[in-house]
């Protein structure tokens, strides 16, 4: 059962993950796959709270708490993402994809200083391409960030024709205060499939229909 972990000087101690948050924009993805995700993280993570930000009607598992995305293309696709930051300015959040598989346990970090994101995948895969943002399929944050949705809110229009994503709107913009998570999951595209099997703890599917593949 993973729990998360402060760095505070000298001393590292476990600390409970107060949420886990996703966001479902559209139909891309099924009620059943927020679902999956949730029993994932009940089966790995030690958590209080599992909330997914939705325009969707769908019911959902009675412990799954739900927000409405409001309707305005500024929380368009994976913008909609930005709302957890204005939403969750206390304690420990943990941001996971939809698309994310968790196979094993996992220890996550947090930082009250720092957004903390893995380093992209294709790092590893594209070395020429010399890559240094982050993916952000797993974010996790301790305390108040709002400052992040705010920013963006606040040129929302301008950030869509500068940036493609939210991942590459915060390496964009707030790079300074983004420090990288120890690797946690692997692509599916480029790792698992080729190896045939998977060796960290999460997998990202990048959109794929986990349902086929996983079962």
């Amino acid at each position: 059962m993973a729990t998360g972990i402060i760095r505070n000087g000298r001393r590292n101690y476990v600390l409970k993950i107060n949420r886990i948050t996703c966001a479902r924009w559209g139909t891309l993805y099924s009620a059943f796959q927020v679902e999956r995700l949730y029993a994932e993280c009940r089966a790995w993570i030690d958590f209080d709270e599992f909330h997914v930000f939705t325009d969707q009607k769908d019911e959902l598992h009675p412990n799954i708490i739900t927000h409405e995305i409001p309707k305005t293309e500024a929380y368009r696709s994976w913008w909609s993402k930005m709302l957890q930051f204005k939403t969750f300015t206390q304690g420990t959040t943990l941001s996971l994809d939809i698309d994310m598989h968790i196979r094993d346990s996992v220890e996550f970090k947090f930082s009250r200083d720092y957004l903390l994101m893995q380093l992209d995948p294709l790092a590893q895969y594209m070395p020429h391409k010399n890559v240094k943002y982050v993916n952000s399929s797993v974010i996790t944050y301790e305390g108040d960030f709002s400052w992040v949705h705010d920013k963006y809110f606040s040129e929302w229009a301008t950030n869509h024709k500068k940036y493609r994503g939210d991942q590459e709107f915060m390496w964009g913009e707030y790079e300074e205060s983004i420090r990288y998570h120890p690797p946690v999951f692997e692509s599916y595209k480029w790792e698992s499939r080729e190896r045939g099997y998977a060796i960290k703890p999460l997998v990202n599917f990048h959109g794929h229909d986990m349902k086929g593949i996983v079962g």
